[in-house]
């Protein structure tokens, strides 16, 4: 491949894209399992030779040999049933592996067992802490050392340096089989985001050159034949359209048609939902607010931003600015319009016009948040509107 053909060539990502690829995130623990599974296979071996060494020993030979050939059933059972994605058998495997080590208890001779006399299932009983560890993580790893341990403690019933030594080998290789489990999963998870992102990029792009073949360059020409044809108005609504659409194609749909509980990026959102002339001013990271409240925030600074349109006049400046705090965001939407003279809301209210009283400040307040508004003759009109993100939170703004 010549360096050309290397700086041109797609990534990884977006080869997957192309193929319409997804990442399993349980696949990429393979390599794992398949180590296990060597492993296990090398201490069953280690196993049987320790048994045969010191069958003549034992109490019950036959019932030694019967172990370990349920050991090496057990291996077979297990290493397939991992390497097809059946992790929560580590559990299952965990308490078998407890019983098939306090086996030696029948198998052995106590006074040898109590001279310290290895059990059974020698390093094979660290197989299941392992499998443990590749398919939960390090936390739940350390407990099944603990009773794994335990198990052995229970066995050899003293506690003695091979003991100490046993379980500080289990801890390590617990924990750093753990740890790398947790890594690759992060990572497989990281490039499957990735490959969404990139996916989405792709789908925008084509949508994208669709709509500027087609309906982008007709409200263009909209936009600049409206006045020649008298109708100015038409050509305004024209070049908002124009704009929101070039928006929504840049930035991608912001999700408000989903759940409650599903974040949506109030940034993104607002820039859709704003007129074209505005100018809006959010945050360089996503901010983020559950659907169910992004939803009644955004209808708010709508109407605030059409009581503009309404009583400034469309070629009015209007401003908009998003702050993100930890518990809560706040929006503000400033017009330099004629402002609102004293009382006029107040007679409003009184002759049944509720749009201010209900559409910004009822919404506000169900919310939990609250809306200030500070306007007078010749001052425009401002309204900062604070909402709290949590639902549990609701009222604690006016206090």
């Amino acid at each position: 491949m010549s360096a050309s053909d290397a700086g041109t060539r797609p990534s990884a990502p977006a080869r997957a894209v192309r193929r319409g690829a997804t990442v399993d995130v349980d696949a990429a623990l393979v390599p794992l399992w398949r180590g296990l599974a060597v492993f296990r296979v090398v201490a069953l071996v280690y196993a049987v030779v320790n048994v045969a060494r010191d069958a003549g020993g034992y109490a019950r030979p036959a019932l030694g040999v019967g172990v370990v050939v349920f050991m090496a059933v057990w291996t077979l059972v297990t290493s397939v049933a991992y390497l097809r994605g059946a992790r929560r058998l580590a559990v299952v495997d965990l308490a078998v592996t407890v019983l098939t080590t306090t086996s030696t208890l029948l198998v052995a001779d106590p006074a040898r067992l109590a001279a310290g006399g290895p059990v059974i299932t020698t390093v094979w009983s660290a197989g299941a802490v392992l499998a443990v560890a590749v398919a939960y993580g390090i936390r739940p790893a350390i407990n099944a050392v603990a009773v794994s341990v335990a198990a052995l403690w229970v066995t050899r019933r003293a506690l003695d340096a091979a003991l100490l030594s046993d379980a500080q080998l289990l801890l390590v290789a617990g924990v750093a089989v753990g740890f790398a489990a947790v890594a690759m999963r992060r990572s497989a998870q990281r490039l499957q985001e990735a490959i969404a992102t990139e996916a989405a990029a792709a789908e925008r792009e084509r949508l994208a050159r669709d709509i500027h073949d087609g309906v982008l360059q007709v409200l263009a020409l909209v936009t600049r034949r409206g006045p020649a044809l008298g109708d100015p108005e038409l050509a305004r609504a024209a070049a908002e359209q124009e704009a929101s659409l070039r928006r929504l194609i840049t930035r991608g749909p912001v999700g408000l048609d989903g759940p409650d509980d599903e974040p949506v990026d109030l940034g993104a959102a607002l820039g859709a939902a704003l007129p074209a002339r505005a100018v809006l001013a959010v945050p360089p990271d996503p901010v983020w607010l559950a659907g169910g409240r992004a939803r009644p925030l955004l209808a708010v600074v709508r109407e605030a931003a059409a009581n503009a349109d309404a009583h400034a006049g469309p070629g009015t400046g209007l401003w908009v600015l998003l702050e993100d705090d930890p518990d809560a965001v706040t929006v503000s939407v400033r017009d330099d319009g004629p402002g609102i003279p004293d009382g006029r809301l107040e007679a409003a209210a009184a002759q049944g016009h509720l749009g201010v009283a209900s559409s910004i400040r009822g919404r506000v307040a169900e919310l939990g948040g609250r809306a200030a508004l500070v306007t007078g003759p010749g001052e425009g009109v401002e309204w900062e509107i604070r909402v709290p993100r949590d639902a549990a939170a609701e009222g604690e703004a006016d206090r």
